[in-house]
């Protein structure tokens, strides 16, 4: 087989590690396109999302009818609610792949290939298994610049899904060629954003990691190099790129720390931070955001002080409004220790207190500069009624210091096969149905609604906001970046990506939104 055409439809992934939902982009898509060209420059690689797909669903069947190749990415580990675009659901992945079953060759990437699609008492919806009778021809579950490079230059008959590199430096060339497919995205031109892979695995696999976390589950970490990085983000701003996140990780802050591999809780290295910050700034001079993604709360805590300089290191290079994630899970001590998970909760108030005391200016663009965003998991082995009490006692601790959070993500447990948790018991069960509900009303209905009159009280002038959907006279805009304000604006019907240059807060839309007015910028201070 020679590949001539092949096109990516991106369904979109969610995971610990990286985002794809839009106005996301993966590195999925880059890097498939990357080893391709790597292989063979004179392929035609096409890129389409499932949001477009389903616009025209038979049309599109059979278009990639005609390919070489279908590249499908799938997977959703950590389920969201998203504005900007729907994640493919395990019926239409199984439609797709029966649909063109004998027509030409497809792929399954992403956390659908390794681990399944959809999760239904405890189990994938769809296992990987299914995809493969449904008609999958390849499950890469290995790197995919090593897979998709073999694949067009060896055959499918040598290429293997399961092949790791050898070294990150191999990535290099297949990240730098793959960055022009950024064109073909719709959210191409506005508020598209690049997702960074920064390295590979977490710190704690030492341990094994948390007991539902399928990072420990890569092995050994591994970084990439700063000049790896910073050359893509070259590429990237060259394409057009204006929106970087340096994601793919598990915490940023010990990124170039000579312990991360070696050590459960390596300290951060603000110099190692410092050298891909500043390289990113160089290489793209004109972007207009670059925030982050995970911070390990364990980490702060245990090196305060280099956890301090690494955060005013990202706040000096970073752009406002960035939010460091940070997996608390539970406020339970004993669940904690049985899920062995990485802080506990005096742990985690103290990190938010520092970084707090570093990121909570605001900035130019009306918000903070970096907050923490906590998540919790409801049903992780162990857990008991008093579990929901610790839980909710910790949230109102918050608003007692007036510490500010920019966001709570609260759910269920995903139990992805492989991990320790999918082996115990878990689940919300029972009398705890009672206690789950009462406790994430109170986060969506009390504390995330006073949280955010503190983040963005009214009168608040937010700039730089593109329109992501409207339901009504309402439309909903954001900002790039990491956890962005949704912000709900009634009126005339907007445009899908009409940008905003600025708004003015005044009042709650909702526990997680907040309503604006369109001002000009002429009349903004």
């Amino acid at each position: 087989m020679r590949l001539r055409r092949v096109i990516i439809l991106d369904g979109y992934n969610d995971e610990p590690g990286g985002l794809g939902v839009p106005p996301y982009i993966d590195v999925y898509p880059r890097y498939v396109a990357g080893a391709l060209w790597s292989a063979d420059k004179s392929i035609r690689v096409d890129y389409l999302t499932i949001d477009q797909f389903r616009a025209s669903p038979w049309t599109w069947i059979s278009r990639m009818r005609t390919y070489d190749l279908v590249v499908i990415i799938a997977g959703v580990v950590v389920p969201g609610k998203y504005l900007g675009g729907n994640p493919a659901e395990p019926r239409e992945v199984l439609e797709i792949l029966r649909a063109l079953r004998e027509h030409t060759y497809t792929a399954l990437v992403g956390p659908a290939a390794s681990w399944g699609l959809g999760w239904e008492g405890g189990k994938p919806a769809v296992s990987p298994a299914a995809f493969r009778k449904a008609g999958a021809d390849f499950l890469v579950t290995g790197d995919l610049d090593v897979f998709f490079m073999e694949l067009a230059t060896d055959g499918p008959e040598k290429a293997r899904p399961w092949a790791r590199r050898e070294s990150y430096e191999e990535l290099t060339r297949p990240a730098i060629l793959g960055s022009r497919i950024i064109r073909q995205h719709p959210n191409y031109g506005a508020n598209l954003i690049v997702e960074l892979e920064t390295y590979r695995g977490c710190a704690r696999w030492v341990s094994g990691g948390c007991s539902f976390c399928v990072e420990p589950l890569r092995g050994r970490p591994t970084a990439r190099s700063p000049d790896s990085i910073v050359a893509e983000v070259e590429a990237l701003y060259r394409w057009g790129a204006r929106n970087f996140r340096l994601g793919r990780q598990a915490d940023i802050l010990v990124y170039g720390s000579p312990g991360l591999g070696r050590e459960e809780w390596p300290k951060p290295s603000p110099s190692g931070l410092r050298r891909v910050f500043q390289g990113i700034r160089s290489a793209a001079p004109g972007l207009e955001t670059l925030h982050i993604d995970n911070v390990n709360p364990g980490t702060v805590a245990r090196h305060p002080v280099e956890s301090r300089e690494a955060l005013k290191v990202i706040v000096e290079y970073h752009t406002p409004g960035d939010v460091a994630a940070l997996g608390l899970e539970t406020a339970d001590p004993k669940v904690a220790r049985l899920n062995n998970l990485n802080t506990t909760p005096e742990e985690a108030l103290e990190a938010i207190r520092i970084i707090n005391s570093v990121g909570s200016i605001r900035g130019g663009n009306g918000l903070p500069h970096l907050l923490p965003g906590l998540n919790f998991i409801l049903g992780l082995p162990g857990e008991r009624a008093e579990t929901y009490r610790l839980n909710r006692e910790f949230l109102e601790t918050l608003l007692r210091e007036n510490l500010l959070v920019r966001r709570v993500n609260v759910r269920r447990l995903m139990p992805i096969p492989m991990t320790r948790a999918y082996r115990m018991k878990h689940g919300v069960r029972g009398r705890l149905e009672k206690h789950a509900k009462s406790f994430t009303y109170y986060v969506r209905h009390v504390f995330d609604r006073e949280m955010l009159r503190r983040v963005v009280p009214r009168g608040t002038v937010l700039r730089g906001l593109w329109v992501e959907q409207c339901q009504g006279n309402i439309c909903y805009a954001r900002q790039p970046g990491s956890y962005p304000v949704t912000v709900a604006i009634k009126g005339s019907r907007l445009a899908r990506r009409t940008y905003l240059g600025a708004v003015r807060v005044v009042g709650l839309h909702s526990g997680r939104s907040v309503l604006a007015e369109p001002v000009s910028t002429a009349n903004v201070w």
